[in-house]
């Protein structure tokens, strides 16, 4: 079973649920983001939390990330569960915002797998993955394109470390409440078109919660054989695999 693991995104959201729910199993917790007190906050639920204040789109960070992952015990993870959702339609785009989506929530997960694969012998990499990648959204189409490639990039590791004794997956949650997604539906639908398809599946109660979501990344991380694991395309929404995690409903407000 794992001993330690590195949660990028960890000062809300799934990343923050996910630590706690890992640390109550006896698991080590790294949680990165750029905000030190979100990362305290989550630090002070359990003595097995430990914050580390970064940014995964910078060099330095990422390679002092790996350096503090490889100070805990093994097997040890990753959890890139980092992203940032790029408004703004293409033909209105700039370049650095274009950059700064592929640089989260891609570019950092390659390189941050590249830096901590020598100390992940016996271990797991575990991407969040989106249904945008294969349904742009107008309005957030970047996002959708970035999220494109984290998929790619995610199968092309499972394919040139297929001799490695490391297990990578990734999986899809469908939509959460975060603070991410009550970002973008914050936003007019002058400013984001497509805010109407994103707010239908709330009106339908299809909205998870953290917490779920991090019971379900929990299950994969500590419970899934390596093998079952790397070869399933795992969605939160798919029932057969729900009686080996789901404790009640998926989404308990329309129960």
């Amino acid at each position: 079973m794992l001993k330690s693991i590195l949660i990028t995104g960890g000062g809300s959201g799934i990343g923050a649920a996910l630590a706690v729910a890992l640390s109550k199993r006896d698991c080590k917790v790294i949680v990165t983001g750029r905000r030190k007190d979100a990362l305290n906050a989550v630090a002070r639920k359990s003595p097995w939390i430990i914050p580390h204040v970064a940014d995964v789109t910078n060099d330095i960070d990422r390679t002092a990330l790996a350096k503090a992952l490889a100070d805990l015990p093994g097997p040890r993870a990753v959890f890139h569960g980092a992203g940032y959702f790029q408004l703004g339609q293409l033909d209105a785009l700039s370049a650095a915002d274009w950059h700064r989506s592929f640089d989260t929530n891609v570019t950092a997960r390659w390189a941050l797998s590249q830096l901590c694969m020598p100390y992940l012998d016996g271990g797991r990499v575990l991407f969040i993955g989106s249904d945008a990648g294969v349904n742009p959204r107008a309005g957030a189409a970047a996002y959708s394109i970035a999220q494109s490639a984290s998929e790619t990039l995610r199968r092309a590791l499972q394919a040139e470390w297929a001799g490695r004794d490391i297990a990578i997956a990734g999986f899809k949650p469908g939509l959460v409440n975060t603070d991410m997604v009550q970002g973008f539906l914050a936003q007019s639908e002058t400013e984001f078109p497509s805010r109407a398809a994103y707010q239908a599946y709330i009106d339908r109660g299809e909205i998870g919660t953290p917490e779920t979501i991090a019971a379900f990344a929990a299950w994969l991380l500590l419970d899934v054989d390596a093998a079952r694991l790397s070869a399933t395309e795992w969605d939160v929404r798919h029932p057969e695999h729900h009686p080996e995690w789901l404790d009640g409903q998926l989404y308990p407000a329309t129960s």
